[in-house]
């Protein structure tokens, strides 16, 4: 995908593959639950839009929460297997894990 002149190859599969991913499972570390549980919720969409005139923001979107960053701060970090676990500003920390289809 080309968004601001520039194009974005890693964020563009997780778009273009979305379909193994909605349906599937968005956890974010930052906001445990009372129990200390990370909170989770299922996956509706998968999106890269405009950010400004420069960049690009890449986003999980899920039934009760979304989670993402803006392209040039945010990546993808090692983290537990089966899970793809991410990076945004201020160490926002969130994994995905798809559906097996």
């Amino acid at each position: 995908m080309i968004i601001n002149g520039r194009q974005y190859p890693l964020w563009s599969q997780f778009v273009d593959h979305k379909h193994e991913y909605i349906g599937g499972i968005l956890q974010e570390f930052q906001n445990p639950d009372e129990d200390g549980n990370l909170v989770e919720t299922e996956i509706t969409d998968v999106i890269l839009q405009p950010n400004g005139n420069d960049s690009a923001y890449f986003s999980v979107i899920g039934k009760d929460f979304s989670c993402g960053f803006d392209c040039q701060y945010g990546g993808i970090v090692s983290g537990e297997e089966g899970w793809i676990t991410f990076e945004g500003f201020a160490e926002h920390r969130w994994r995905i894990k798809g559906v097996a289809r």
